[in-house]
């Protein structure tokens, strides 16, 4: 039976229907550094600048090289870095059109000009959703409140009918503070469990 619960499911993309690599920085490059994690993603000034449009590619590559202290030049990190969004998981075809009948899908990433424009030559992301709010056009990123006032202005829906999942508990709380309902997974079998739990999707038997 349909949630009738929810009007709007708010998907982040990373993480929860784009699986990425393993790190947005090449792991040669950085010879004796500890690993550059998502967690180092999030907590990185030069990558919410980048996310937030404030700089270009090559001054985002640049600065990040110099705040980690990597052997890497531009354009080897930006290449990398580009393709480190490696594509829909595996079900996410499936699962989004069935959604979309009974549900407002859209999108709230905190993204840049790298990845923008893969969303759609590569994942073919506007067949299956219905709005995209990408950080680096708006000029604001998750956490910030504004951001989540943004969407649902743009949706127009009742923050309590929103449903938002997101891989980042830190964005997840402050879904929940604009009175959303959120929740925080990691990955697309953490999903599907959330969405069938919650009676929004039925497995077919």
């Amino acid at each position: 039976m349909t949630s009738k619960a929810v009007d709007a499911i708010l998907f982040d993309l990373g993480g929860v229907l784009i699986e990425l690599g393993p790190s947005p920085v090449p792991d040669a490059a950085l010879r004796g550094v500890d690993r550059f994690t998502l967690v180092d993603w999030f907590k990185s000034a030069t990558a919410v600048s980048f996310e937030k449009g404030q700089i270009d590619a090559r001054e985002f590559a640049a600065a990040l090289i110099e705040e980690l202290g990597i052997d890497c030049d531009v354009d080897r990190l930006i290449d990398h870095f580009t393709r480190w969004p490696i594509g829909l998981f595996s079900g996410a075809e499936v699962l989004l059109p069935r959604l979309r009948r009974d549900y407002r899908l859209a999108v709230l990433t905190n993204t840049n000009e790298l990845h923008w424009p893969r969303f759609d030559t590569d994942f073919k992301l506007t067949r299956y959703v219905d709005d995209i709010f990408a950080s680096h056009r708006l000029g604001m990123s998750k956490p910030d409140a504004g951001i989540f006032e943004h969407v649902v202005a743009e949706l127009g829906i009742a923050p309590a009918r929103i449903l938002f999942v997101d891989d980042n508990r830190v964005n997840v709380e402050a879904a929940r503070r604009q009175g959303m309902q959120a929740e925080q997974v990691q990955g697309f079998a953490e999903l599907t469990r959330l969405l069938i739990a919650r009676g929004i999707y039925v497995v077919d038997d």
